[in-house]
C-alpha cells in the first residue's frame, strides 16, 4: 500500500539530470538504492519520463498521469509541484516528504522537508529576468521552505546566506553535501582514456575547465589569466574549455568566450573547444587533464572540483563562497579577481601540478552523504531498524 512508505520524493527535478537540481536528487534516489534497497520510499513525478523510469524501479516510482495546461516552463513547474503536494498530503500523510529542488505549492505535507541549493539569484538578480515571474517565485520557494519542518542546503556558506539574506530560520537549516556518483571511483582501462583522446581530439597534454559559462563562472578571468602565463612560459600545454560555448552575441549573462580568446592573439591551438561532454566521458575527461582550474566567483558547491579530486587530478579553484569548503588545501586556491595570482599559480603548475593536488573529502562520497541524508530528515532509525 502507498501508506507504508516512510519516505516520498519529488521526481519533478530529475528530469533535467544535466543540471546541478537534477543531478543531486538523482544521487539521492541512487545512493538509496545501493545503500539501502529493501527502503520504503518512493518517488512521485509527472508520467512520461522515461529517463526516471530507467533510474526508478516502478515498484518504486508513483507517476501521475495529465498534462499540464500551462506552456510556460515556470507556471507549469508550479503546477506539478501543487500536484505532487497534493497526491503527498493524501496519500502519504505520514512520511517525510523531500523536495529536492526549491519548490511552491498550495499544501504543505506535514513532514516537508525542502532543499534550497543556495541562494545565488540574491547577489547576481539578472538571473531572475526582467519581468518580475522568477524573482515572485524565487520569494515564494523561500517562503514555502520557511514552513517546512527542515531545510537541506549544500554548504555552510549557503546556510549563513539563506539565512541572512532569504530570512531562513537557522536553527532550520542543515548542511548536505553533494557527492560524487560512485562510479567517479571505478577504475577505468586505458583503452577507455585512448578512446577518448582521439574522440576529442585532444593533445597529449593540456590543462581543463568545465562547469557552465554564465558569466558567474569568470571564465573570461581565466582565459586572461591563462594568456598572461603562457606569454611568459610558452610550452604551458592547452587550455580545454569543455561544454558547450554560448555563440557571439548570445546573452549578457553568459561569458563572451570567443571574444576572450581572441582578444588574447594566442595561436589557435592555445585554447580548444571540444564541446559537449557526455556524463560517461567525464572521468576519463578528468584523468586525461593535468591540471582542473575553477575561477567561478560563487557556488553554493562546486561539484566539478570535487569529481577532479576524485579522480586525483590536480586542482585550481577560487577562494570564495563555498569552493574553501570543498579544496581544502589553502595552496590549490586563488583570488578570482586576481589575475596576477591566477597567472603565477599557473606559471608554478606549468614546472609541477602535483603540488596542486588535493586529497578528497569523505563527506562528498555517496555512502556519508546518504547516512547523514537519513539523519538529517529524521530516518536514520527507521533504516537501522530493517538492519
Amino acid at each position: 500500500m502507498e501508506r507504508e512508505a516512510r519516505l516520498v520524493i519529488s521526481g519533478l527535478a530529475m528530469a533535467n539530470g544535466h543540471v546541478g537540481q537534477g543531478v543531486y536528487a538523482r544521487r539521492i534516489v541512487e545512493g538509496l538504492l545501493r545503500c539501502h534497497q529493501d527502503f520504503p520510499f518512493r518517488v512521485v513525478a509527472p508520467a512520461g519520463d522515461d529517463g526516471l523510469r530507467r533510474l526508478v524501479p516502478a515498484a518504486k516510482l508513483v507517476e501521475l498521469d495529465g498534462r499540464s495546461p500551462h506552456r510556460h516552463e515556470l507556471v507549469s513547474t508550479v503546477y506539478w509541484s501543487n500536484r505532487i503536494a497534493s497526491h503527498i498530503s493524501r496519500n502519504y500523510p505520514e512520511a517525510v516528504f523531500h523536495s529536492p529542488a526549491p519548490m511552491w505549492a498550495r499544501h504543505r505535507p506535514a513532514h516537508t522537508v525542502v532543499t534550497l541549493h543556495d541562494c545565488i539569484y540574491r547577489h547576481f538578480p539578472d538571473y531572475l529576468g526582467k519581468r518580475g515571474v522568477r524573482r515572485q517565485l524565487s520569494r515564494a520557494t523561500e517562503r514555502y521552505a520557511i514552513g517546512a519542518k527542515s531545510v537541506l542546503t549544500d554548504s555552510e556558506f549557503s546556510r549563513q546566506d539563506l539565512a541572512t539574506k532569504a530570512g531562513i530560520p537557522s536553527e532550520n537549516l542543515h548542511v548536505l553535501y553533494p557527492w560524487v556518483d560512485q562510479r567517479s571511483f571505478d577504475p577505468i582501462a586505458e583503452s577507455t582514456v585512448t578512446a577518448l583522446r582521439a574522440k576529442l581530439q585532444l593533445p597529449a597534454r593540456f590543462w581543463l575547465y568545465l562547469g557552465g559559462y554564465d558569466y558567474r563562472k569568470n571564465v573570461e578571468f581565466l582565459i586572461s589569466a591563462y594568456a598572461s602565463a603562457r606569454r611568459e612560459v610558452p610550452d604551458i600545454p592547452p587550455l580545454v574549455l569543455a561544454g558547450t560555448i554560448p555563440p557571439l552575441g548570445h546573452s549578457a549573462l553568459y561569458c563572451d568566450v570567443y571574444g576572450a580568446i581572441a582578444r588574447t592573439g594566442l595561436p589557435d591551438d592555445a585554447i580548444l573547444l571540444p564541446g559537449l561532454i557526455a556524463s560517461a566521458d567525464m572521468p576519463a575527461l578528468y584523468d586525461l587533464a593535468e591540471l582542473f582550474v575553477y575561477p567561478s566567483l560563487m557556488e553554493g558547491f562546486g561539484l566539478p572540483p570535487a569529481e577532479a579530486m576524485a579522480r586525483g587530478t590536480p586542482i585550481l579553484a577560487s577562494n570564495t563562497s563555498s569552493l574553501p569548503e570543498v579544496v581544502r588545501v589553502p595552496n590549490c586556491r586563488f583570488d578570482p579577481r586576481d589575475t596576477a595570482e591566477l597567472r603565477l599559480k599557473l606559471v608554478a603548475a606549468a614546472a609541477d601540478e602535483s603540488q596542486f593536488r588535493c586529497a578528497l573529502p569523505d563527506e562528498f562520497t555517496e555512502g556519508f552523504g546518504i547516512a547523514r541524508y537519513l539523519q538529517l530528515i529524521g530516518l536514520q532509525s527507521s533504516v537501522q531498524s530493517m538492519q
